[in-house]
């Protein structure tokens, strides 16, 4: 963990400019080696081959929940930042272990449970599910597309080939795939068999309930589900 004593970020967060560019690069030079010291020292078999992806995803979402801490504390709702390196490591620390115990636990499960992977719409519900029951949802999937274009790569991938698992491509293009292809992505060049070997199915579930869990977190989505819907960041 960062000491205090060497911490540059130690003014409360209302005489530290958060906006600041440099301040934010700083914060995620330190992030990303501290990220990647965590995810290689849990050594979770799930995340054999995608650790690139794990801290990818450790570090945007720390730097998310830092920002709506900060939001927070301008708004008198929370105490101040004091240090923002501390915070950081603590966000970290806390969000790694959670998904250290949420894989693990899957990794206990039955092994026909873990290989019997639906992959047919309305097996089980699903965040895309309740994005398309929206009004305006031409507008908040064209949103979701675009930030999923943007995902670690392997979680991208699992996530699109389960969209892509559970579709119909007929001639008429659903909302759906309209969206992705307004984003550069063609859905059904992701329908393809899932992982043969249980290690690899696993790796996959890892994948996609992270990818799951990051289209959930989107500013968009979360508007949408708490009835005030807004753009995502």
């Amino acid at each position: 963990m960062l000491s205090d004593s060497t911490d540059p970020f130690t003014e409360p967060s209302d005489l530290i400019d958060l906006t600041s560019e440099t301040i934010w690069r700083n914060l995620i030079l330190s992030l990303g080696p501290f990220a990647r010291s965590l995810v290689y020292s849990f050594r979770v078999p799930s995340w054999r081959g995608q650790e690139e992806d794990i801290i990818e995803d450790v570090v945007q979402e720390t730097a998310r929940r830092i920002i709506e801490r900060a939001q927070k504390a301008e708004r008198g709702e929370v105490e101040p930042i004091r240090s923002l390196s501390h915070m950081m490591t603590i966000i970290a620390q806390n969000y790694c272990k959670d998904l250290r115990r949420h894989d693990l636990r899957l990794l206990r499960l039955q092994p026909q449970y873990v290989l019997d992977i639906p992959v047919c719409k309305g097996d089980q519900p699903h965040i895309f599910d309740v994005i398309c029951e929206s009004v305006d949802q031409e507008l908040l999937l064209a949103q979701v597309a675009r930030e999923i274009a943007n995902f670690p790569e392997k979680q991208r991938k699992a996530l699109l080939i389960d969209l892509a698992n559970r579709m119909c491509f007929d001639t008429q293009l659903t909302p759906l795939q309209k969206a992705f292809l307004e984003a550069g992505i063609q859905l059904e060049q992701y329908r393809q068999p899932l992982p043969a070997s249980s290690r690899e199915r696993s790796q996959h579930v890892s994948l996609l309930n992270h990818a799951s869990k990051r289209v959930a977190q989107l500013h968009c989505v979360q508007e949408y589900i708490l009835g005030t819907p807004t753009a995502c960041n």
